[in-house]
């Protein structure tokens, strides 16, 4: 939807920072957050995510590139796919372990596996 349309509305500057810090805690844009709270009454906060969910997300992004390769090889009758589906699962598994337990590591095997580096968890 293309929003073109202004509403104007009179503030302090201090009830303008209140509105703005509530718009952050919620994780919506200041506009965003007007708008909803204009028209539901209410806005929905989206917590931001913990460094173990980026991680965790990081490495799902990556196996899931991973599954183009895996159809092409079922094509060609390639029996390799079920090795590397086995080990897609693993790294999914451990990526999901990590996404639920801030203290869990994801070992380093599976960096090794995806051909990833630590640093490229970074989202």
């Amino acid at each position: 939807m293309n929003k073109t349309e202004f509403i104007k509305v009179r503030c302090t500057s201090e009830e303008k920072q209140r509105i703005k810090s509530k718009a952050e805690s919620t994780g919506r844009k200041f506009s965003d957050y007007c708008r909803e709270i204009l028209l539901n009454g209410e806005v929905t906060a989206v917590p931001k995510m913990t460094d173990n969910e980026r991680e965790a997300i990081a490495i799902l992004q990556h196996t899931g590139r991973f599954y183009g390769q895996i159809s092409n090889l079922i094509k060609v009758k390639d029996e390799r796919w079920v090795h590397i589906t086995q080990n897609l699962s693993l790294c999914a598994k451990e990526a999901f372990k990590r996404f639920y337990d801030p203290h869990f590591h994801v070992n380093d095997e599976i960096y090794k596996v995806l051909n990833l580096t630590r640093d490229d968890r970074k989202m």
